[in-house]
């Protein structure tokens, strides 16, 4: 079966027969060394996202822009409320995945990735406290985050379309661990640098203990965040043509 093209969203989308770009590495799951190509595979598709493959639902992720996230406020470091937006995120496609297990029987995916630097530029908005301190203010911003090891569990659900099998997204857990953060805020306490400064100071050098209380609040948006990118996907590309019969 052919498809032909159309300026309609909602035939490109039920369109069954999209198929992976030619410069995506394919994998089997009959092939004796399926669960060491499926890796390699993913890390090879990451880094090349530097542009967006439309025809497959997937973004440019370099940068990788986010309208807005909020991160509510922890119970011990961090009592306020992480207000973003315009958000670009950098280094997604650095990415190497150590693995990306597929479990056809229970339906599900496993993977572990690292990626040696992940920046994050912003528009912020925080008022509260942190580490005891006040904090205020309202400006851009970045956050650095250093080899930080994602890793993602995605159970899913499988359905047909057009006489083919789909997979999609039911549920996503997701950990992450960064050797090192590093804040940048501008504008702290409405341009007051002294008092902005020693601020930072002190929230780069207890980077861990701020972390740590709201990271379950960073896991949670950012496994929405892939599950969303993964989502389009497999709303795409029926489970034959990425993973074979």
């Amino acid at each position: 079966m052919k498809c032909f093209p159309s300026i309609l969203y909602f035939i490109i989308v039920s369109c069954s027969c999209a198929k992976l770009p030619s410069s995506f590495t394919k994998c089997d799951r009959n092939q004796s060394n399926f669960q060491e190509c499926i890796p390699k595979a993913v890390t090879n598709a990451l880094g090349q996202l530097d542009k967006p493959f439309k025809e497959i639902g997937l973004p440019n992720m370099e940068p990788l822009e986010v309208p807005s996230l909020t991160i509510g406020a922890g119970s011990g470091a961090v009592r306020f409320q992480q207000n973003y937006k315009n958000l670009k995120v950098r280094g997604f496609t650095q990415t190497t995945c150590r693995k990306f297990e597929v479990n056809f029987s229970e339906k599900k995916i496993s993977m572990g990735c690292l990626s040696p630097v992940v920046i994050m530029d912003f528009d912020y908005e925080i008022n509260g406290q942190i580490l005891l301190l006040p904090i205020f203010g309202d400006g851009p911003g970045s956050i650095i985050l250093d080899h930080i090891k994602v890793d993602i569990i995605f159970q899913l659900e499988e359905y047909e379309r057009k006489n083919k099998k789909y997979y999609k997204i039911v549920n996503t857990g997701l950990t992450m661990s960064p050797k090192l953060i590093k804040f940048d805020l501008k504008n702290l306490f409405h341009g007051d640098k002294a008092l902005g400064d020693n601020v930072l100071k002190v929230l780069n050098e207890n980077w861990e203990e701020v972390f740590a209380d709201v990271k379950s609040g960073y896991e949670e948006a950012f496994g929405q965040i892939f599950a969303s990118i993964f989502s389009r996907l497999l709303e795409k590309i029926s489970i034959s043509e990425l993973f074979g019969e």
